[in-house]
């Protein structure tokens, strides 16, 4: 369990050797040897700011369970694509990770306040922007409208297509503000089980939502074959870290720099294949 107060210690290594560099897929030995050394300068950077340069820092993140996305435990041996990017990235630019797994609500009350550097798998919005610096992006996730095979209503396109409808999401996401943000007054849930549980039950009749970890959900449920789904628009997710942090410009530096090592070598590719 992270405590509202503990103390961070960082030091990373920046003794590079050609013999140990794991060339990136297009890049020669010596493009490959410049992007570690720009890591290097990252971290002398940080040594500047910090108490201790002998201790490797851990990083306490948090995330809710949101497969495929990251699980609070394995399902079929699998942590999550975010979860294992955000792992290699963070261990490739220095740092130790934690990552605590608590419902959506806590998981951002977390980052606003700064109990915890950072929140997996976090989608823009302006509100979130006052409090949080996004990363690149991570991964991506459609959102859309979920309804039953027996619904006989019209087929969205559009959030202005479902004016006057019975709306359904899910309490603290970007995809519930976004209704908000639009006027909508949808019926909350306080997680995506119970979104789908009440969509089925008939207290709503659409359920705006991310497509890529409902249809996991859903599978979990047993339920796949009786809803159908109408894509509105993709949205990119990210790692989310609070501002709350002195010299946290340079850590979301230092894990731009291993993300994109990772999409470079190939290594990016690799987890996301494992989820297919």
């Amino acid at each position: 369990m992270v405590s509202d107060n503990y103390n961070m210690y960082i030091g990373i290594s920046t003794n590079f050797d050609k013999h140990f560099i794991y060339p990136i897929h297009g890049m020669s030995i010596g493009e490959t040897m410049l992007k570690w050394k720009l890591l290097a300068l990252f971290s002398f950077s940080l040594l500047a700011i910090i108490s201790s340069a002998d201790e490797r820092v851990t990083l306490f993140l948090a995330a809710e369970h949101y497969p495929p996305y990251e699980m609070k435990e394995p399902i079929n041996g699998l942590r999550g694509f975010d979860y294992e990017v955000t792992i290699k990235a963070l261990t490739l630019a220095g740092y130790e990770t934690e990552i605590e797994f608590l419902p959506w609500n806590r998981v951002m009350q977390y980052a606003r306040k700064g109990i915890v550097l950072g929140v997996l798998s976090c989608a823009f919005n302006d509100e979130r922007e006052n409090y949080i610096i996004f990363s690149d992006p991570i991964s991506e996730a459609v959102d859309g409208f979920y309804v039953r095979k027996d619904f006989s209503g019209l087929q969205p396109i559009s959030l202005e297509d479902v004016k006057g409808q019975r709306l359904g999401s899910v309490f603290g996401y970007a995809s519930t503000q976004e209704l908000e943000s639009f006027g909508f007054k949808p019926m909350i849930a306080r997680n995506t089980e119970m979104a789908v549980s009440l969509l089925l039950k008939k207290r709503f009749d659409y359920l705006y939502i991310g497509q890529q970890s409902t249809d996991f959900i859903i599978k979990e449920l047993g339920v796949s074959g009786q809803l159908n789904f109408y894509p509105i628009h993709r949205i990119e997710y990210h790692l989310c870290f609070s501002k709350k942090y002195q010299g946290i410009e340079l850590i979301v530096k230092a894990f731009n720099a291993a993300l994109l090592v990772l999409r470079k070598n190939g290594t990016y590719q690799t987890i996301h294949d494992k989820y297919k």
